[in-house]
Parts: C-alpha cells; structure tokens; sequence
C-alpha cells in the first residue's frame, strides 16, 4: 500500500497521555497555498518528509494536519483546517493528512475531542446548519445563487466550491443601500476566528465588510474591502472577531451607482479560537 494511504497512529505522546490519533489522506491541495501553516520542512524523500512533518504535527497543540508536496520535497505543518482549493495550481499539489474527524469538526487537542465549527456553504435552502441569517436591519436581502450572475462584466460564473454561493443582485437596488447578514446565536466570551470566500468583480463594485455589534452600540468594522477586485474568488484567511453573548456578527455589502456591483461570498466559517 502507497505509505500516503497510510494511517499512522502515535501513542503516548506526552502532550496527550495515552490517547491515540490518526492522520489520514484528505485531499490534494495547491503548493502554492501558505494558508495557516506553522512550519515548514525539507527533506530527500517522501518517506523522511512524512517522518518529519507526522510527529512534529502531534507534538504541537496548534497543529492538526500537515502538507507533503512531494514537487518541492517539503512538508509543511497546518493549524487545523482544510481550505478549498481555487485559482492557480501551477506550482504543483500536495497531499493533506489530516488528523480524522467527522465533516464539519475540527480536533480540540485541549479537549482531546472532536468539536463542531459554524459554517455556511450555502447548498441547502433553507440551510439549517448556517449560522448567518438575513437581517431585517437592511434594504434588501442577499440571493442564493448558482451558476453566473444575470448581469454581464459583474459577480462569479460559479461557486467558490460546490454549487451555491451568495451575492447581491445590485439591478434594481439603490445606490448605497445594504445587504446584511447577521447571527442569531449566542457566543462565549472569547476570540474566534472567521474565514471566508469573496468575490467582487465590476465596474461600480462599492463595499464589503464584516462588523460585529454589542446590542444597541453602533457597528464596529473588523474588516472590509472596497472596488473592483476582478473575476476571481479571493480567500479570506481569517479574522479575529472578540465576542460574548452580548455580540453579534454581521456581513455587510453595499451596492454602487449602477449594476455592475455584484458581490458574493461563499463557505463562511467561524472557529472557536484565534486566527494564527
């Protein structure tokens, strides 16, 4: 059997007692893709570059997958999850190893379990599992969407991943006027991290943003992006967001003077630490 098939289980680490973990194949990746990786290793084969990257992976807390690219001979290290794949994969692909949980958990090494993050993907309608709702505190709502947008020179041809994203169809709304999304659920007083797709393509494209808001303050913008960003989806890595029961989170596009100002987002996921 190819050793990348392999599920390797490491006992007694000290960081963990007696307990057991598997790392197992996932998907292939991009090399190019640096996202939340911690460190990074070479070596003069795969078989050295697995014996480096697996333990070294168990031994850190932060760590729960690593990256062998076998192109570039090197692994990698990565803080606990695996983004989607997109744009330029020219300088070859790597294979995650990650250690297994069941679709949509992450493994808490503090906890030593498996734990549930928030995410929306948006290719269920309604889609239960999303932790963003429609806000009534807008002009209009966001459209879910799939294939390319009704307007020629804005918005994606497809989803980021899947089939389903988000966008605002800005054709017969007013200038300046909002589409919000907003949580409903109540959070611990803590730092999460939140990562995300986002396209933002045409000639009028006016402004994105993430904010948070504590009961009745006023909004508070944590991040944004404004303008014609091209026809890709970009990739949001991550953005530290402080809440606490009293907090909610809200994603907020606004249209500009014409119709050429679709914005859409895709696979919104919030986890229960900070970013790296």
């Amino acid at each position: 059997m190819n050793l990348f098939k392999v599920i390797i289980c490491f006992m007694k680490i000290a960081s963990l007692g007696n307990a057991c973990l598997e790392f197992k194949f996932s998907r292939e990746i991009s090399a190019s893709d640096s996202i939340q990786v911690i460190s990074n290793y070479t070596g003069s084969s795969k078989e050295e570059l697995f014996g480096l990257c697996a333990p070294r992976c168990l031994s850190d807390m932060a760590c729960n997958a690593f990256d062998i690219c076998i192109e570039k001979l090197q692994c990698r290290t990565i803080r606990g999850w695996t983004p989607f794949l997109t744009g330029d994969v020219s300088a070859g692909l790597c294979r995650r190893y990650q250690i297994e949980c069941d679709d949509g958990y992450f493994y808490d090494r503090e906890n030593k379990t498996c734990r549930k993050h928030e995410y929306c993907d948006f290719e269920g309608d309604p889609e239960s599992s999303c932790f963003l709702s429609e806000s009534t505190a807008d002009e209009f709502d966001w459209t879910c969407h799939t294939g390319p947008t009704k307007s020629v020179g804005t918005g994606p041809t497809s989803a980021a991943s899947g089939q389903y994203y988000k966008y605002i169809e800005t054709s017969k709304i007013g200038q300046h006027e909002r589409a919000l999304l907003e949580t409903t659920k109540t959070f611990q007083d803590k730092t999460y991290c939140l990562t995300m797709y986002y396209h933002m393509y045409g000639a009028t494209t006016e402004s994105l943003l993430i904010q948070t808001k504590k009961v009745n303050d006023a909004h508070i913008t944590r991040w944004q992006k404004s303008g014609n960003q091209g026809n890709i989806w970009y990739q949001l890595s991550g953005v530290n967001l402080t809440l606490d029961s009293q907090t909610k989170i809200l994603i907020e596009a606004t249209k500009g003077s014409s119709y050429t100002g679709d914005i859409a987002i895709d696979h919104v996921k919030l986890w229960p630490f900070a970013c790296p």
